[in-house]
This record gives C-alpha cells, sequence and structure tokens, in this order.
C-alpha cells in the first residue's frame, strides 16, 4: 500500500467514523494490553489519534481482531501467514517505515507459540467416542452372526438308490425294443449367408424385426416363412441371398445396403421351370417334326407294273430289298423245257 493510498483510506476512515465520538476511544483505556511489535503499532495509532474501529474500518478487518494484533493474541487470529499480511498492512497503513522489521518482530513471537501449540495437539489423547448408532450397528452384527452360527442349515442326507434287482435287470434288457426312427433333416427354402463378419438388420415382409447382430462367416440364418423380407448392412456385396435354387449377392460393394428387399424366389423358380418345360416341349416337337421328315425323304415312291394282253396295270408295293449273294463258278444245269400237250 502506497503512502497515498494510506492516507486516502485513513481520511475515508476517520469520514466515516468522525461523528461516533464514542468510537474514538484514544489513550490507554483503548487497548491496555498492548506489547512486542504491537504496541508500536498501538503507538503509531495513537499518534495519530485513530481508533481501532477507524483502523478496523480501513482494513476490512473485524476491531477483534485489530486489538489482538496490539496485544499479540495470536490464537484470536486466523493464522500465521493471514496475520502476517495484516500486520504489513496495519504499519503501510500508518506509514511506518520499517514494515519488514515489524512484520519479522512479528513472526519470531508468533513462531514458539505455533511450536508448541502443535505439540500440545500431537501429544493430546484422542477423545474419540463412537457414535449410539454405530454402537447398534456392531451390537445387531453381532447377534446375527450368534444366531446364524446356532441355526445355520444342516444338508440333509440323500437317499441312496439300490441297485435294481437281477431279475428285474434281466426282464428290461429282454424286453424288445422298438425301431429308431430316422430323423430328416430339413434344409431352408431360403437363407441369408454372410461372406464375411459384418452386422445385419434383418425385418421380415411386415417389417418386424426378426434380429440385429453380427454375422460370422459363412454363417447362415433361415428365412424361411418371412415373406420377401429386407435387410440392412453397413456394407454391400457381403451377403448372400438363396432360395428356390436362386442366389443372389445383396447390394454393391463399398456401399450401404438399407432396407434391400429379397426377390419372389418362388415366383422366379416357378417362371423359370415353365420356360424351360416349354422350351423342352417345343424341341420335343421339333425333332418328332425333323423324324418324319426323314422316314418320308428315305421311303421310295411306289412303282406301277402294266399286265400283258390289256389287263388292268397292277401296282407293286416297295417291298424288303433283297440281297443279292455270289454263287460258285460252275453253274447248275437248266431245268427241261416243259411242253404243252398240244405241241406233242
Amino acid at each position: 500500500m502506497s503512502p497515498a493510498e494510506a492516507a486516502r483510506t485513513l481520511d475515508a476512515a476517520k469520514a466515516l467514523h468522525s461523528g461516533r465520538g464514542h468510537l474514538r476511544l484514544v489513550g490507554s483505556v483503548d487497548n491496555p494490553d498492548a506489547d512486542g511489535p504491537g504496541a508500536r503499532l498501538q503507538a503509531a495509532r495513537r499518534d495519530q489519534e485513530l481508533s481501532i474501529h477507524q483502523v478496523a474500518a480501513a482494513l476490512k478487518l473485524k476491531p477483534e481482531q485489530v486489538a489482538a494484533i496490539e496485544s499479540m493474541q495470536f490464537q484470536k487470529l486466523p493464522g500465521l501467514g493471514y496475520a502476517l499480511g495484516y500486520v504489513r498492512a496495519y504499519g503501510e497503513l500508518l506509514g511506518l517505515v520499517d514494515c519488514d522489521g515489524l512484520v519479522s518482530e512479528f513472526r519470531d513471537a508468533w513462531e514458539p507459540v505455533q511450536r508448541r501449540r502443535e505439540s500440545e495437539i500431537a501429544t493430546q489423547p484422542s477423545k474419540f467416542v463412537a457414535p449410539a448408532g454405530a454402537v447398534v450397528a456392531l451390537a445387531l452384527l453381532g447377534w446375527l452372526i450368534v444366531w446364524a452360527s446356532l441355526h445355520a442349515i444342516k444338508p440333509q442326507p440323500v437317499d441312496v438308490v439300490a441297485p435294481p434287482d437281477e431279475k428285474i435287470k434281466a426282464w428290461a434288457e429282454a424286453q424288445p425294443k422298438g425301431p429308431v426312427q430316422a430323423t430328416a433333416d430339413v434344409q431352408p427354402l431360403s437363407t441369408l449367408k454372410a461372406l464375411q463378419d459384418v452386422r445385419v438388420t434383418l425385418r421380415g415382409e411386415d417389417g418386424a424385426l426378426v434380429t440385429d447382430r453380427i454375422l460370422r462367416k459363412d454363417e447362415s440364418i433361415s428365412t424361411d416363412g418371412l415373406g420377401r423380407w429386407f435387410v440392412s448392412s453397413p456394407f454391400g456385396g457381403v451377403l448372400e441371398a438363396s432360395g428356390y435354387g436362386q442366389t443372389v449377392v445383396i447390394g454393391e460393394a463399398g456401399k450401404k445396403v438399407v432396407n434391400w428387399r429379397v426377390p419372389d424366389f418362388e415366383a422366379i423358380a416357378t417362371a423359370k421351370s415353365k420356360a424351360e418345360a416349354e422350351a423342352a416341349a417345343a424341341l420335343a416337337a421339333e425333332e418328332a417334326a425333323k423324324l418324319a421328315a426323314q422316314q418320308a425323304k428315305d421311303q421310295p415312291a411306289a412303282t406301277q407294273s402294266v399286265a400283258p394282253n390289256g389287263a388292268s396295270p397292277v401296282t407293286t408295293a416297295p417291298g424288303p430289298a433283297v440281297t443279292a449273294t455270289a454263287t460258285p463258278a460252275t453253274a447248275s444245269p437248266a431245268p427241261a423245257k416243259a411242253t404243252s400237250p398240244a405241241a406233242q
């Protein structure tokens, strides 16, 4: 605090308390217990005809704290650090030259008292008294432990089942055993398969949520009964939809899939089967026509022969081809020529 600031503060304090004569107590009655460096502060204050209340108002302290500084009553001050700051501000307010020396004297007088107080606190026996609630709680806990130990649940003895009689055992083994029914491995009609680890959100045709989880690579889930279901995935190209012999890769690689709807595999398969049946029927008809044309081409045309003496021509149907076989070089004798009775 500069001297000018101290003067202004004192003038303001004097103006504030100028009309209160009972606060301007000067003399031995003001603070009769002043001692040590505090006495120097008291003497300077009295020389300037200031009361404790005026100084307290200027320093923004309580009058009791100013009196405690002058009388070196350390127990009434908040602490050594705060007290030294008050002493310095008090000296600067009164315009004392050696404020540093005043603070050092105050510290030297305070430290023995502080050490003695700390030693008394350290050697003072603890006066801790357990609250009544804690005592009651501990007593209740002890009673529960004792009660539990006295009423502990003992394990019940387990009845030992005797082995079956030898006759009963032989009778059971002799009984015919029923045929083992084979179980059919029913494969789903439509599936959703993951080509790599990916999170899928599967909904039925009505929009109801079926599953929302991560499918591992090569893991498949059945979509039977879901109709034309919807699927969403953060990545495209990593899911396959299969059904009725059809397989479709869902979405484009690197693009997000949102509510992709599965094709109507059943309708596609039905249409494909119908088209294949029609194509097979057309092919069979074409083959039959070709065969009939070839047979007609291979058969020779019917030949007609004219009978002698003006008889009607006789149409001879083509017969099976006769294959001639080679004969030996020696010719057989020609048969005798028959003569009619008229010639004889």
